[in-house]
């Protein structure tokens, strides 16, 4: 049972999600040799918290999308009975970033502080983000995990890949 409770992000969580997001691609990606250290660096905390800012003032109706970005619904995993409120993790989701999305609904990411890992955080931000609707994402072709807790949630690699030219990473698609 996890001991956070799921809610829509608001703007003052971007520096909370940008941490996480830094956090979870050093365990993912940097620390088992997945993408190597400056990639996933060259994208800065400044640069990150920006970016999640300008992404939840979208998403929050501040103003409207501008180029290079598109509207998302975004929800945060906050420690019940902390003050500071840490989030330990994050969800996020679109109408889809791929013009021939198999699905009108896309779950463009969701990262959990690896301490957090197995305690039902990811479970609940899956739920509150998707919940049963028909939806596809992208995973990293090299991550176990992640690809057993898609498919105990109904979805199924469909046999499309892409490669990521900037991470130099190999992505597998996910479809429910």
């Amino acid at each position: 049972m996890h001991h956070a409770s799921i809610r829509p992000a608001v703007i003052a969580d971007a520096p909370g999600i940008a941490r996480v997001h830094w956090d979870s691609h050093q365990a993912t990606y940097v620390e088992p040799g997945r993408v190597a250290r400056e990639r996933v660096e060259a994208w800065t905390m400044a640069d990150r918290v920006a970016r999640w800012t300008a992404n939840l003032a979208i998403s929050n109706d501040v103003y409207p999308a501008p180029e290079g970005f598109h509207r998302m619904a975004i929800w945060v995993a906050v420690v019940d009975g902390q003050a500071d409120g840490q989030i330990v993790g994050w969800a996020n989701t679109s109408a889809g970033r791929d013009p021939d999305g198999p699905r009108d609904l896309e779950l463009e990411g969701l990262y959990v502080l690896d301490a957090h890992h197995g305690t039902g955080v990811g479970q609940a931000l899956l739920d509150a983000a998707i919940g049963d609707r028909p939806a596809y994402l992208w995973a990293l072709a090299d991550n176990p995990r992640a690809h057993a807790f898609y498919r105990r949630n109904g979805f199924v690699a469909d046999g499309t890949r892409k490669f990521d030219d900037l991470w130099q990473i190999t992505e597998v698609r996910f479809v429910r």
